[in-house]
């Protein structure tokens, strides 16, 4: 055999080797990311976010360009509010999936957290408009809260009203319609959407709590105590049980 078929035999030899070893070690690496990203999950399921922070970083380490990583760690860093972090693989995600709604809708919730509410109206709106969005209605609820934050009261108004056009039974669009209503002074309109979200949704305890403040203001004491009362069993030890709980001691008083 000549000089020059020995050479191109034995490139294609290394060459065959170099790529079987790219093959195996890419397989290792997808098979090691999905293994931490699977571990992940399971620590923000049982609300760990920070063991589950360290199973999301490795995951990335392992699979850079999986978008699906990158969302979950930025989740992670969103519970430990380190927001721009979060941020940071937000946008990484959208950069290796561009336009995927369900990424746009999670960081207009992140911008929520962060007070950006421009950013989060915008976000959720592209998200709304997405054809491929299964949850447009929650998309603009979003909107209509960053609105509504940002003070423009009558264009979260509208947000809303898309909302619950898009999905009648979504009892947050109600909840916060009756939010922007309520710092408008138009309390009953309030009422009859907080009734409504409770409605659609009876264990829904802000809705819940909301309601029964309303009904304390309108002097109908009864009905105020059973919402209260509602609160407490669905939440016995939260926050607001123990507020809604100090209501009824007070209203027993009466």
């Amino acid at each position: 055999m000549s000089t020059l078929r020995w050479l191109v035999y034995w490139l294609c030899i290394f060459g065959c080797c170099s790529c079987a070893a790219t093959s195996q070690e890419l397989q290792k690496n997808q098979q090691q990311g999905e293994v931490h990203y699977k571990l992940g999950v399971s620590y923000l399921q049982a609300n760990n976010p920070t063991m589950a922070l360290k199973e999301f970083l490795q995951a990335v380490e392992y699979q850079p360009q999986d978008s699906a990583n990158h969302v979950a760690l930025a989740q992670a860093y969103q519970l430990k509010k380190s927001y721009l972090n979060a941020e940071r693989h937000y946008l990484k995600a959208l950069e290796l999936e561009p336009g995927e709604p369900s990424y746009q809708n999670n960081l207009a919730s992140l911008y929520l957290d962060m007070g950006e509410w421009q950013k989060a109206a915008d976000y959720f709106a592209e998200a709304a408009g997405n054809l491929i969005f299964l949850n447009p209605h929650v998309a603009l609820t979003g909107k209509g809260y960053a609105l509504y934050r940002k003070g423009d009261h009558s264009a979260a108004l509208a947000s809303f009203d898309e909302a619950m056009e898009a999905e009648p039974r979504y009892a947050p669009a109600y909840f916060y319609k009756s939010e922007v209503l309520g710092s408008l002074e138009q309390h009953e309109q309030a009422l009859e959407l907080l009734e409504r979200a409770v409605e659609l949704a009876p264990q829904y305890v802000q809705a819940r709590y909301q309601l029964a403040i309303l009904l304390l203001k309108e002097n109908r004491i009864e009905e105020a105590a059973d919402e209260f009362q509602a609160v407490v069993n669905l939440v016995p030890e939260s926050q607001l049980g123990n507020k809604a709980a100090e209501y009824i001691k007070s209203l027993k008083k009466r």
